[in-house]
């Protein structure tokens, strides 16, 4: 991996391990306050984050390592991020004023997007990489 690419590529990495860290523990805490008569949901949700923190976790170590496979997954979640700011950024009378959540979600989203749009990036992840 050339020079230039290393430092946006291990931001993006540590930014998206970050966010796969996040849905681990929420996975974790939704396991572990199980409620009676919510079993079901309680246990495909928490697996559902963990699946989604593994995933997230093995992108972030392809892009620390320049892997191809890992940019689309990768794209992909920050999207979805981006989704979900925009859909928290105003306060809802159920669950409450989520602007800081928002702003979080889509900080690091805008970062590991802006990392992966740099030129040296975009050449270490390519297919081809002889361009």
């Amino acid at each position: 991996m050339p020079v230039s690419a290393r430092i946006p590529l291990l931001t993006a990495a540590v930014v998206v391990a970050g966010q796969a860290l996040v849905f681990i523990v929420l996975a974790v805490l939704d396991l572990g306050g199980l409620v009676p008569g919510r079993i079901g949901v309680g246990i495909g949700i928490g697996v559902l984050l963990l699946v989604m923190g593994l995933g997230l976790l093995a992108a972030a170590w392809g892009l620390a390592h320049a892997a191809h496979g890992a940019r689309g997954p990768v794209v992909v979640a920050q999207l979805i991020g981006l989704g979900l700011a925009w859909s928290l950024r105003t306060p809802d009378a159920n669950t409450g004023d989520n602007r800081a959540v928002a702003a979080a979600i889509a900080v690091s989203a805008l970062v590991v997007l802006g990392c992966l749009a740099t030129g040296p990036a975009r050449r270490a992840l390519a297919d081809d990489r002889e361009q």
